[in-house]
């Protein structure tokens, strides 16, 4: 009986959300551990160890090809469309004689495309890399320098998020119903007996906000109380059930005012000058 593990073989998990994607560098499928992993990947540069900060490597696969998982999810399509490709997570395995090693774990960085040797390549870096490089401070400036829903805004998704149905997609048009939620008495406890009401949402609340599910989030320009505009294709947008939250304009009277109640957490300076007066006037 041939042994299948006589050579070493590299194995790979991308991880998008709840997503994964099993691939292999050997040129039939290998099944280990209970995951069956595709022959996909034609080549992993060296990984390049520059020092206990820094660990990068390459994977490259055909292109343009479907890089299919279990569930009919593209990987290549993450990339094509430029999908949050900084959330995609991957470990390397070698696997030898039945036993496996981590090699590298890390996240894709950089989608690389090549047409004239048909291949996508991706650029993988480990978490310890983006500690040592040089970031932004906060700028002295009139609109607000968090993010919202990050740790500097306070506020949590969660509490602010509305399930939803998606009914229609015309492009980037999607048409949707707000889905029944409990009835909440004035302690936020859902009232005995049980009962259900559909909450309804003025044009514009959910303008600058994210359309999201299973770790895909997509940025919403504008909406109306049944109506979506999407600003670029919702990776595996589909007729069902969704979630969408409401964005900020980055203004104090905005919708940090008017919908979050949260100028406590405003970090931008309204009122300073419009112009620069070092630049702008002549000292005499």
């Amino acid at each position: 009986m041939m042994n299948l593990f006589k050579s070493k073989k590299d194995l790979f998990e991308f991880r998008h959300g709840t997503k994964t994607w099993y691939f292999t560098s050997s040129q039939r499928e290998v099944v280990h551990g209970g995951i069956t992993y595709k022959p996909f990947v034609v080549g992993r540069g060296n990984i390049d160890d520059e020092d206990i900060d820094k660990c990068d490597t390459e994977v490259s696969f055909p292109y343009p090809m479907q890089l299919l998982n279990a569930e009919n999810d593209d990987l290549q399509q993450l990339f094509i469309n430029k999908i949050y490709y900084k959330t995609v997570t991957v470990t390397i395995l070698e696997l030898y004689k039945g036993e496996t090693l981590v090699i590298h774990i890390g996240r894709v960085v950089q989608p690389k495309f090549d047409d004239d040797t048909n291949r996508m390549t991706l650029v993988c870096s480990t978490a310890e890399s983006q500690q040592r490089k040089n970031i932004l401070t906060r700028k002295f400036q009139k609109p607000c320098s968090n993010k919202i829903y990050d740790r500097f805004c306070g506020l949590d998704i969660d509490d602010w998020k509305v399930g939803i149905t998606i009914t229609s997609i015309g492009g980037l048009i999607v048409n949707f119903t707000v889905n029944p939620t409990p009835v909440l008495d004035e302690e936020g406890v859902p009232v005995e007996p049980p009962e259900t009401e559909i909450l309804t949402y003025p044009d514009g609340y959910f303008a600058r906000g994210v359309l999201f599910k299973d770790g895909i989030f997509t940025t919403i320009t504008s909406s109306t109380s049944s109506v979506l505009f999407l600003g670029r294709e919702h990776f595996g947008l589909a007729i069902g059930e969704y979630e969408i939250a409401p964005g900020c304009d980055q203004t104090r009277t905005g919708q940090c005012h008017t919908i979050f109640d949260n100028t406590k957490h405003f970090m931008g300076f309204p009122n300073i000058p419009n112009s620069n007066p070092v630049n702008d006037q002549i000292i005499k």
